[in-house]
């Protein structure tokens, strides 16, 4: 499932690199996001998803948020890339990207998890030189809940699925 949600998002984005200057910009400032974590490391998460616009656009996301170890305090947004492929209801295509500015946003933790329940944090992050296929030189904000779904296995805790659920917000 991951894979596939990743391969949209890719196909998606490569294919409007072809549409050039037939888009327009999204009419949707606001997105709601869902998505699953598909990579990983200690200072790095990577997710893919679905986007649905305020004004009827349609999209996949992908985005890779560089980090701080989780549970420093405070655990900065250190940087990172989002791109989001979208479509409106009429089936014309666009691209938004930008940058997570570098301590730009924190992951703050909402539920530790104890005895290997989930645990969830609140990710923030700015987004800096957001664009269009029409515009640049926007700004953004990411929020979403990151879910770590947990188990025990052998006696040792461990992640088998990451979900993040939220809204990214544009200024084109």
């Amino acid at each position: 499932m991951r894979l596939l949600l990743v391969l949209v998002a890719l196909t998606s984005v490569i294919g409007l690199s072809i549409v050039g200057d037939a888009a327009a910009a999204p009419a949707s400032t606001t997105f709601t996001v869902i998505g699953y974590e598909y990579a990983f490391t200690s200072t790095l998460g990577c997710f893919a998803g679905a986007a649905s616009g305020n004004a009827g656009d349609h999209g996949t996301w992908t985005a890779c948020v560089q980090h701080d170890p989780l549970g420093s305090s405070p655990t900065y947004v250190d940087g990172g890339r989002l791109v989001m492929a979208t479509s409106n209801s009429s089936g014309v295509p666009d691209a938004v990207s930008g940058s997570f500015a570098y301590h730009g946003g924190t992951i703050t933790t909402i539920n530790s998890g104890p005895n290997c329940t989930d645990q969830q944090y609140l990710v923030t992050g700015t987004l800096r030189d957001v664009a269009t296929t029409t515009t640049s030189g926007g700004s953004g904000m990411f929020s979403v809940v990151l879910t770590h779904y947990r188990a025990s296995l052998f006696g040792r805790c461990i992640i088998y699925k990451a979900r993040v659920s939220g809204t990214a917000t544009f200024s084109y």
